[in-house]
Order: C-alpha cells, then structure tokens, then sequence
C-alpha cells in the first residue's frame, strides 16, 4: 500500500512524498498451525518443526498429489492431545491398532481446501 503526503519545499511549493508501507500480517499460532506444511510443523507453532516422543516409526509416502505421514507407536495415549490439534489443524487423523500387537498406526493427511468455482 502507498501513502502519498505532501510537504512543502522551501521555495513554497508542495511536493508530494510518497512512503511504502509494508504491512505485515499478524502471526498466531492457529495461522501457523493451519498453513504447515507437514503435522511436525503443526505441532511446533511459532517455535518451528517438533517431533513428539510418541512417533516412534515414521514413514512419509508421496503419490496423486497427496502426502500422507505414516506413524507407528505403542504409546497411543500419549497422541491424544497432539492428535486432536492436528485434526483441528485440518489434517484427516487415522487411527488404527494393531490386533495382534501393541503397536497402533496413525495416518496424517492434509485435507484439500475447497476451490472456487
């Protein structure tokens, strides 16, 4: 945005001055939580990318323009909280234990945002 002011020279005559303004958006955590890239950058906000001791085996698959983070833990109670955030955050949370074991899979994808018509 330019903001145009005048100011007189000394000879009398008004000049105009312009000025930039470089307006910068304000930062909270639920813009930098919406707009991550990946789920670490979700759950680390402002302070950057986190990995919670609870994601013990991560794997990250790429295809059809979709990434989808794949996560095994046998410390699913502890994901609870980060989980929740991360849905809120607009990642799809899938949760699915293992029947013959302790280990349970967690699959984070990033929902599509609407298009306009």
């Amino acid at each position: 945005m330019k903001n145009y002011s005048t100011t007189r020279r000394a000879t009398g005559r008004k000049t105009a001055v312009r000025s930039h303004t470089n307006a910068v958006p304000s930062f909270t955590e639920d813009t930098a939580t919406n707009s991550a890239r990946t789920p670490y950058h979700a759950l680390g906000g402002a302070e950057g990318m986190r990995v919670p001791a609870w994601a013990q085996h991560r794997s990250v698959y790429r295809a059809g323009g979709r990434t989808l983070y794949l996560i095994e833990t046998d410390r699913v109670s502890d994901a609870t909280l980060d989980l929740k955030r991360l849905s809120r955050a607009g990642w799809e949370v899938q949760v699915a234990e293992d029947p013959t074991g302790p280990a349970t899979r967690i699959a984070l994808t990033r929902r599509e945002l609407a298009k306009a018509a």
